[in-house]
């Protein structure tokens, strides 16, 4: 090998090597790729009911007893949801730092706005 040889080698690897950064090094994960521990708290539904968040819960979860004291973590990435009961169906969403959201008009019956706990309270979409 000659010296331009030699030296457009390791040209090449110094600049392929700042771009693909150090060996062995890990990226950080994507954001949107980041389960987040999510609190489903369905114990204040009374008479208990059957729920389910498709495509997280699987099979349907129970609130019946014994179980209805037991809040389910489920383990999220960020994006949107869906609570459902054969009565009451929602929307919620997983935000990128693990909180959550939903609708306003949702407030008389979900809770955990902000945080990483959804806490239901109705059977139906408007108490009684």
């Amino acid at each position: 090998m000659n010296r331009f040889s030699v030296f457009a080698a390791l040209v090449i690897g110094s600049v392929l090597g700042g771009l693909m950064g150090p060996v062995g090094a890990e990226l950080p994960p994507h954001p949107l790729a980041r389960e987040h521990p999510i609190e489903i708290d369905a114990t204040a539904i009374h008479p208990v009911v059957e729920w389910h968040i498709p495509g997280a819960t699987e099979p349907i979860q129970s609130v019946r007893p014994p179980m209805t004291d037991k809040k389910v973590t489920l383990h999220l990435r960020p994006g949107r949801y869906t609570f459902g009961t054969y009565t009451f169906t929602f929307e919620f969403m997983v935000n990128p730092d693990g909180k959550l959201d939903y609708l306003r008009s949702l407030d008389q019956c979900v809770s955990g706005r902000g945080t990483a706990a959804l806490i239901v309270m109705c059977r139906r979409t408007q108490p009684f």
